[in-house]
């Protein structure tokens, strides 16, 4: 009897020792995120007047492993700021932003852009606004990988970057 559950349990150890397991601790630290610096704030203008500022002012995000492809994902949801400059009857605020991997491994390397519409509504000053999330494949251990997030100025005559 014990040579049988001696064996049962041999047996077990060793498909056990033969599943290639990713223990999920390791993505509690994940996403690393940055603000870019240089694309944090744009000024949306029309008709000689800035009408909106809107600013990357943090970020909602984790980390997943993806069994179905295998790899880990990251995902993030950039919080943006939208600040009324002028006393207009615009409502509707357009623009475009990035999630992107800079540096790492080439096959990681990337940028995703995402488009977003928030309502502001005649009289409100300002507003925040997290869209749903982008999602990156990022390495699943060994090199970390930095995401940034940032805005784009879409046309040079009515957004501007701010430095």
């Amino acid at each position: 009897m014990k040579t049988k559950i001696l064996m049962a349990l041999t047996a077990f150890l060793a498909a056990c020792a033969q599943v290639d397991y990713y223990e999920p601790e390791s993505l509690d630290s994940c996403p690393k995120v940055q603000i870019n610096e240089q694309d944090r704030a744009i000024v949306q203008k029309a008709a000689g007047y800035d009408l909106f500022k809107i600013e990357v002012v943090g970020y909602d995000g984790h980390c997943y492993y993806d069994e179905r492809v295998s790899k880990v994902k990251a995902v993030v949801s950039p919080r943006f700021k939208i600040t009324r400059l002028d006393d207009t009857s615009v409502e509707d605020v357009h623009f475009s932003y990035y999630i992107e991997t800079a540096e790492g491994p080439t096959r990681f390397l990337g940028k995703k852009t995402y488009f977003a519409e928030v309502k502001l509504p005649k009289g409100g000053k300002e507003a925040f606004h997290t869209p749903k999330p982008g999602e990156l494949s990022i390495p699943a251990e060994g090199d970390e990988v930095d995401i940034l997030v940032g805005l784009y100025a879409i046309r040079a005559d009515s957004d501007y970057l701010v430095k």
